[in-house]
């Protein structure tokens, strides 16, 4: 019974508590960053190569969300050594992580850019209704697996890392949230950022032929309605290499996506169906 006892001691010492409430935050803050990261960091990288106004937002925005929320869990599942609390921790950050995945860039994006620039703010249109609770609930069965994986495995996984002498050791509950999490991040992509990233990208591509063929009189036809440069023949005196693209509105089904782009001072409003720009014009002021 003595070498237990003198485990209990260790286990109750001041500075083994804090390390494990420690290594709890990191354990959750971890989680909810590789969850963020794999969520919109790809999005954010596509974007800022198509000319994405603000396109490292969503990441910044879901990074201190999701990473707030899963250190919250994370400190209070060893802060109370209960599993049980665990399980209901992490279920609830499923429940926070799912609805991050369409209120980040429909509902905190939006808000964040319109108070950076309020100019673009008076053209967002983003009160579309588009299927939130099945959309939620499509996220939730994806993310809800992951997330109690985590919290099953915190308490057994964190207590040895504590302990662990070994640099490994002490990184393989971190590397371990990194990989579940990531898993759980990267399939939430399809559910609302591929839909706008691919209105963006595709106008962003139709500007930037326009652009290299500007002066080219034997442009190819066939290949000019291919890239759809008729979209921009209402304000092809505008079009120029500089410009900077933000989504403006989209329709229920996230197919009829508006994006606003900006030419110097002056912004534009195309019309983009399905990855395919159809028209653009200068939008009315409200």
């Amino acid at each position: 019974m003595k070498p237990l006892s003198k485990i209990e001691d260790l286990k109750s010492r001041p500075d083994v508590i804090r390390s494990k409430r420690l290594f709890g935050l990191l354990y959750g803050l971890t989680a909810g960053l590789a969850f963020a990261i794999s969520s919109w960091g790809w999005d954010g990288y596509l974007l800022s190569t198509a000319h994405g106004y603000f396109p490292w937002v969503k990441l910044v925005a879901g990074a201190i969300l999701c990473g707030g929320f899963g250190g919250m869990a994370g400190w209070l599942t060893e802060r109370f050594e209960s599993g049980f609390l665990g399980l209901f921790l992490w279920l609830l950050s499923a429940l926070f992580f799912a609805w991050t995945t369409f209120a980040i860039p429909l509902q905190v994006t939006p808000l964040i850019v319109s108070s950076i620039d309020p100019q673009l703010g008076q053209l967002l249109n983003y009160g579309q209704d588009i299927g939130y609770t099945v959309r939620f609930g499509v996220a939730l069965a994806w993310i809800l697996p992951f997330t109690l994986l985590i919290g099953v495995a915190q308490l057994p996984i964190v207590e040895p890392a504590v302990f662990a002498t070994s640099f490994f050791g002490k990184l393989l509950p971190l590397i371990y949230c990194i990989i579940v999490m990531g898993i759980a991040g990267i399939t939430t992509d399809n559910l609302i950022n591929m839909s706008l990233r691919t209105a963006v990208v595709a106008m962003d591509r139709t500007i930037q032929f326009v652009v290299d063929n500007k002066d080219n009189e034997n442009i190819d036809k066939a290949l000019s309605r291919k890239m759809y440069t008729a979209s921009l023949r209402n304000v092809k005196d505008l079009v120029g290499e500089s410009r900077l693209l933000f989504v403006g509105s989209y329709d229920e089904y996230l197919g009829d996506i508006h994006v606003l782009v900006k030419f110097s001072d002056q912004w534009i409003e195309c019309n983009v169906v399905y990855g395919q720009p159809v028209n653009c014009k200068i939008p009315a002021e409200k």
